[in-house]
């Protein structure tokens, strides 16, 4: 028996031989503390501390009696059996330690409360900031990589990484967009088109024109400052709308026989296969294409087990420059739908009260002009 991992047991011996009870003594003036002793024919039994049973041997050892192990209760016999096995204990801490090292990786990402939408952006947010499946992560690189995925996203109002036993856990909210407002700048409002007033909804600064009043582009509507009673100027920042009735000429042409990007079906796609953050195995993709990409992350499984990796796909979606032919019908409304739209992207708040149209169906292209009357926030700054 290895004496030194018995210490923390219970041992229960016989001991025999003349005179047991001197022995007994012997051993109380020794303060070896015996317990549960029970007279036999031959001699006595009792119970003794394992961290004794050294001291009791050494000192009973003589030729007079005789001392003999019955059982030991404690864990002393476990670690014996440990002792002559002793890969099973290396065994065991080297599995700990590959576990902890493990659990550090990231092994699946989980989505779930998010729709699939919302999933996609945010597994390229996360993939912009080199997080994917197999990433050696940090508390110190998680809070930075939340950090940075919500400064580059307007969609998320907020986005919550939670990373625990190798799972991250992926949480977000929509933005709420809300306009605010500048104050007022030390800078005039002036007419972008001509046009007559039909209206002025000055927020501040001072009205330098009335309603019914023919203004011209370029002509001061609302200035910034005036002068007071004493002859001193009053400075206040100007902002607000001046309406007015406009008439504008746009002009667009539409070919008959324009070429287009299109799809033409072909694709082809390159894998990186990624296992705890370094590539094990690449796929070229089988032809050079040109045109759309998208890349997806895939997470890596044998069977139904899921591993701390990614398979990182990048499929590219050949598109080829295509003819195509607009009968001239279709081009003139294309050319109409162009003028209107440039009417739009200048005064987006217009409101069109009459057109007059001009249409060239040329050889080569449909022409049109097209006159708008409309009222619409003129005012601008320089």
């Amino acid at each position: 028996m290895k004496t030194r991992l018995h210490t923390a047991d219970v041992l229960t011996f016989t001991l025999t031989g003349a005179e047991p009870q001197r022995a007994l003594t012997l051993a109380a003036l020794h303060d070896i503390r015996l317990f549960h002793i029970r007279a036999l024919p031959s001699g006595v039994q009792a119970q003794i501390a394992g961290v004794d049973w050294p001291r009791l041997q050494a000192l009973l050892g003589d030729d007079r009696w005789t001392v003999k192990l019955l059982r030991c209760r404690g864990p002393g016999g476990f670690l014996e059996q440990l002792a002559l096995r002793p890969g099973l204990p290396l065994g065991a801490a080297w599995a700990f330690l590959v576990t902890l090292l493990l659990s550090r990786f990231v092994w699946t990402i989980d989505f779930e409360p998010l729709d699939a939408d919302a999933q996609a952006s945010l597994r390229q947010l996360l993939a912009g900031q080199d997080i994917c499946e197999g990433t050696l992560l940090t508390k110190d690189a998680l809070a930075q990589v939340q950090a940075l995925a919500l400064q580059q996203s307007d969609r998320f109002g907020w986005i919550s990484l939670n990373f625990t036993g190798g799972r991250l856990f992926v949480e977000s909210t929509e933005a709420e967009h809300q306009t605010i407002e500048a104050p007022p700048t030390q800078t005039a409002l002036y007419a972008a088109a001509a046009g007559e007033v039909t209206a002025i909804e000055a927020e501040s600064g001072f009205c330098a024109v009335t309603v019914g009043q023919q203004v011209q582009a370029g002509d001061l509507l609302v200035d910034v400052q005036r002068l007071d009673r004493k002859g001193n100027p009053v400075l206040q920042g100007a902002s607000g709308r001046v309406l007015a009735r406009v008439e504008k000429s746009y002009s667009a042409a539409q070919p008959y026989y324009p070429t287009q990007l299109t799809l033409t079906g072909r694709s082809a796609a390159a894998e990186s296969w990624q296992l705890l953050g370094r590539e094990l195995y690449r796929t070229e993709a089988s032809a050079d294409y040109t045109g759309t990409t998208e890349i997806d992350y895939l997470p890596l499984h044998i069977g139904r087990v899921t591993l701390p990796g990614v398979i990182q796909r990048t499929t590219t979606w050949e598109t080829a420059a295509t003819p195509c032919h607009y009968s001239e019908s279709t081009a003139q409304a294309l050319a109409l739908r162009a003028c209107r739209a440039h009417l739009y992207r200048e005064f987006p708040d217009a409101i069109i009260e009459a057109e007059r149209r001009s249409i060239d169906p040329g050889e080569d292209a449909a022409a049109c002009t097209v006159t708008y009357i409309f009222c619409a926030n003129i005012a601008e700054k320089p």
